[in-house]
């Protein structure tokens, strides 16, 4: 039979798309959009500026030509005689002046135009050329009544006027192009750099579970995400790994005890009727703990399950640990007194955490136990507890052998044993159980050397 492949192997690989089409599309016209509004708002500035520049060339010249002559107000004489004077000089101008009569006839000037109200006011004239022409006029009355008029050619706001249309579709376009070629860039080195994930992605759904994120080619927020990524990729591997290392060590410690159990059922078959009452009753004893063993592995590693999983109903309250310390000690004190050890309560802080009691007494019962269980006779234990900052630290520490520094790490993990307690009986599960405790309520569990023996350090946020 051929061996099954998983579907991720089997799937062609597809090149990893480069383009953002449709992204690239709307970031572009949302640029020319962007480019087009901008440039009506500067061409409606730019008008009202020539505007109002206009405006204030026609009151600058109107008031020259108004000017007092001689300490008298200027009267139709006098401005009849300067605008003969200004034609005689100039041959050409943006501008022009007429005066016009209190009956709308023209006394000086050259441009006929109807006589438009005091004030400034939008005009049309024909030029010689026989071409009608916009103007802006600012008109005075003078005290005799007749009107003076400035006219100012406005053929650069025309001029303006007429090229907006093909300036605003060059600018739209430019900016359309612009937009895409610019968002397109962007989307192909966004991909480029996106491909590196989903390669790496595509390797672990294969199976290769040391597949990381190259960073040598990102930077930014890329370099970030990825960094992010294989941090979450490292702790998947370890989960990976220490799922298999569980599965491993739980099938070899059933696999003893279940091996001695049918043993011992093989022992009391029918067929060893030799064998005396009191020897059939030292069977069952001893099939009995057998079994006990095994329902003690499975109800730890339900507990562990449970703590790990943040399922554990749980009855958090503010706890004063010093005292949680002093019971146990008190309980745990002929514990280890009947294996030959001894247990000392040191200084104990004041401390009030918020914590489960019930679950902080099985992790302090389960630790003294393991001294108990795994240390020579004459060990001595100390426990005590010290403030750190908001909350406590509890720690136990004893003078038995102690573990090196490479095993400190790895009993932590289900069903590792130190070196001492390897041959003895146990779960190996009283330091994983332990630390998930520690974990459940926020903190740290750490193990030190204690020179000689092994320091257990366990934080406890406020």
């Amino acid at each position: 039979m051929p061996p099954v492949r998983d579907a991720a192997e089997t799937q062609p690989q597809r090149p990893f798309p480069l383009g953002m089409g449709r992204l690239a599309i709307q970031f572009g016209a949302l640029f020319a959009l962007a480019m087009l509004a901008m440039g009506l708002v500067v061409f409606m500035v730019a008008q009202q500026r020539i505007a109002r520049r206009i405006d204030a060339a026609l009151e600058y010249h109107s008031s020259k030509y108004l000017a007092p002559d001689h300490g008298r107000p200027a009267d139709s004489a006098v401005v009849a005689a300067r605008i003969e004077a200004w034609q005689a000089q100039k041959a050409l101008s943006e501008r022009t002046y007429l005066l016009l009569g209190r009956d709308g006839r023209l006394l000086a000037g050259r441009l006929h135009i109807p006589p438009p109200a005091p004030g400034f006011s939008p005009v049309r004239y024909v030029s010689r050329a026989h071409v009608v022409h916009k103007g802006r006029a600012l008109a005075t009355r003078l005290p005799d009544g007749a009107l003076f008029v400035v006219v100012q050619h406005s053929e650069a706001a025309e001029s303006l006027q007429a090229i907006l249309p093909g300036v605003v579709m060059a600018i739209f376009a430019g900016a359309l192009l612009a937009g895409l070629a610019a968002t397109m860039l962007f989307a192909r080195q966004t991909a480029l750099r996106l491909a590196e994930t989903q390669a790496a992605a595509d390797a672990i759904a294969r199976g290769d579970l040391s597949r990381r994120i190259a960073t040598d080619r990102l930077d930014g927020m890329f370099a970030h995400q990825a960094q992010s990524l294989n941090r979450m990729l490292d702790r998947m591997e370890e989960l990976v790994n220490a799922q298999r290392q569980f599965s491993s060590a739980l099938a070899h410690d059933l696999r003893t005890p279940l091996t001695r159990l049918r043993g011992l059922l093989a022992s009391a078959r029918p067929e060893s009727a030799g064998e005396s009452a009191s020897d059939s009753d030292t069977l069952i004893e001893r099939a009995e703990r057998e079994c006990a063993s095994v329902i003690a592995i499975f109800d730890a590693l339900l507990r562990l399950a449970e703590l790990e999983s943040g399922r554990h109903p749980t009855a958090v309250a503010p706890l004063d640990l010093g005292s949680l310390v002093a019971d146990v000690a008190e309980t745990m004190e002929p514990v280890l007194a009947d294996h030959g050890g001894a247990l000392r309560l040191a200084h104990v802080d004041e401390a009030v955490v918020r914590a489960d009691a019930g679950l902080v007494n099985q992790l302090l019962v389960n630790l003294l136990e393991n001294v108990a269980t795994h240390t020579p006779p004459g060990t001595t234990a100390t426990l005590r507890v010290e403030r750190a900052g908001e909350g406590a630290v509890v720690i136990l520490a004893d003078d038995g052998p102690g573990l090196a520094a490479t095993d400190r790490s790895r009993v932590v993990r289900p069903f590792e044993r130190g070196p001492e307690s390897a041959s003895r009986r146990g779960s190996g599960l009283g330091l994983s159980i332990a630390q998930a405790i520690v974990r459940f309520h926020g903190g740290t569990l750490a193990l030190a050397d204690n020179a000689p023996g092994l320091e257990v350090r366990m934080t406890f946020p406020a």
